[in-house]
């Protein structure tokens, strides 16, 4: 739900592959003991934000769906992978922690940049900062030994899927998971 009543807070994504997700997941529980974050990011809401949206009017969103539609029916399904960690925020008490993705970039970027013109279009404003693509597993260090100093020598699984599809979702705060899909587009396949 949004601020105001017949709104929904939306943005558009892509979903991290199934297996690169459990597994992500699961490397991810096994550490909590470890790096105390106030959140750990729920497994089905693992994802790459391409848009976001912010609070948008519900009539509004057939509209957006099918401009989403138009993109996705002129771009092409690629590959991804989970690359290296890295951290937003103060480096002794991190914001976000969270993947780069690695793989097929230039399809990623073409993709993010083609759905930012599309919904600048339609009125919604992209981002200030440059776009830094992103998996986010945990927010909000709460740890007492600052993060730098905790042992940061494990790696994770070089696990790839491949980018069917972009996805609308709506943000469902106080819920678990906290993302719904709205709605799917295909992308080409090769």
């Amino acid at each position: 739900m949004g601020t105001q009543l017949g709104q929904e807070r939306i943005f558009v994504a892509l979903r991290v592959g199934q297996e690169a997700s459990e597994s992500l997941s699961h490397w991810s529980a096994s550490i909590r003991e470890t790096y105390h974050f106030r959140k750990w990011t729920h497994p089905q809401d693992l994802h790459i934000t391409i848009q976001f949206l912010g609070d948008v009017w519900e009539e509004e969103i057939e509209t957006i769906k099918h401009a989403l539609y138009q993109v996705a029916k002129q771009n092409h399904s690629f590959a991804l992978q989970l690359g290296s960690l890295d951290t937003f925020g103060l480096i002794e008490a991190p914001k976000v922690w969270w993947v780069q993705p690695e793989g097929d970039l230039q399809s990623l970027d073409h993709l993010q940049s083609e759905i930012g013109h599309t919904c600048t279009a339609l009125g919604y404003s992209p981002e200030d900062r440059p776009y830094r693509p992103h998996i986010t597993i945990a927010r909000k260090y709460k740890g007492e030994i600052p993060f730098p100093e905790l042992e940061h020598s494990f790696e994770l699984p070089s696990l790839s899927w491949q980018v069917t599809e972009i996805v609308l979702c709506k943000i469902r705060v106080g819920s678990h998971p906290t993302y719904e899909n709205l709605a799917t587009f295909p992308l080409l396949t090769k």
